[in-house]
């Protein structure tokens, strides 16, 4: 590596508000001593979670793995659930501590209500990913999740549709904007909700602040992260080499070779120490 090489961090980078409120809460009611059960993933990072389950919490994928009569804690991860997850854990008779991201929060509330209004409730965002499952499941299992414009092309919604339409909390601006932009072309009633959170938005502007200063931009979290990923794709749009890596173990060393710069930004549910473990090992090579 050039010895002068400059790196440069992100502004907004690593754990968000509501990451680092859930990690909170998690770990201090894991000392409680009752079992702890977690509904998936907490957050979408292995490191996160690995900690976790040191700590004695057990991951569940589904309620039914978890004996009944056992009188622990269901945690709800910052992704939230549907509906149909809480009345099961009162069922088992679980005590629920909810670590659900307040901004994923107020997409579920926006979700139902418009459903209530008997609008056909359409959600930019990543199928199967868990936040995805819980709107859907607050607009009654009748929403329809859209990852591009290509996706709305197929739908061919009758012009007198009303249509109510938000983001999964994670959703890079743009694509949102151009959904909501192709669906007020179709139809004309639309109710438009830009539920995409604060901290995504900011840490999708730093990194591509960073992106444009640098030749070689590292984007460090999981592969399992929709923020994350959606860091990686923007930063690689402007044209720099762009690498996302989990851990320190995953940096190729070769991708610094003749770069005089660096750029480090990473996934709003990234832990700090895992960030320090890359500009550790940068700053050794």
């Amino acid at each position: 590596m050039h010895t002068a090489m400059k790196i440069l961090i992100a502004e907004h980078a690593g754990f968000c508000e509501g990451v680092e409120r859930a990690f909170r809460i998690a770990i201090d009611n894991i000392q409680s001593g009752k079992p702890v059960f977690m509904l998936g993933n907490l957050v979408h990072n292995k490191q996160v979670v690995e900690r976790l389950n040191n700590f004695g919490v057990k991951t569940v994928a589904s309620l039914s793995e978890i004996p009944k009569g056992s009188q622990g804690t269901l945690l709800i991860s910052a992704h939230g659930v549907s509906p149909q997850i809480y009345e099961q854990a009162k069922i088992l008779t679980l005590e629920i501590i909810d670590t659900t991201c307040p901004w994923v929060k107020k997409a579920q509330r926006i979700a139902k209500a418009l459903a209530d209004e008997g609008r056909t409730v359409v959600i930019v965002g990543d199928k199967g990913h868990p936040e995805i499952k819980g709107l859907v499941g607050w607009s009654y299992d009748r929403a329809l999740v859209i990852g591009s414009e290509a996706d709305l092309a197929k739908l061919s919604l009758p012009p007198e549709t009303k249509v109510g339409i938000l983001a999964q909390t994670t959703q890079a601006e743009e694509r949102f904007a151009k959904v909501v932009v192709r669906l007020k072309s179709e139809v004309k009633d639309v109710k438009e909700y830009d539920t995409i959170c604060d901290a995504t938005a900011k840490r999708q502007r730093a990194a591509l602040k960073v992106a444009r200063q640098v030749e070689l931009m590292l984007v460090i979290g999981d592969k399992m992260s929709a923020n994350t990923c959606r860091l990686t794709e923007l930063c690689a749009e402007t044209g720099v080499e762009t690498h996302q890596l989990e851990t320190a173990r995953e940096l190729d060393l070769n991708w610094l070779r003749d770069k005089a710069s660096v750029g480090i930004t990473a996934g709003a549910s990234t832990p700090e120490w895992v960030i320090r473990e890359v500009v550790e090992k940068i700053n050794l090579c």
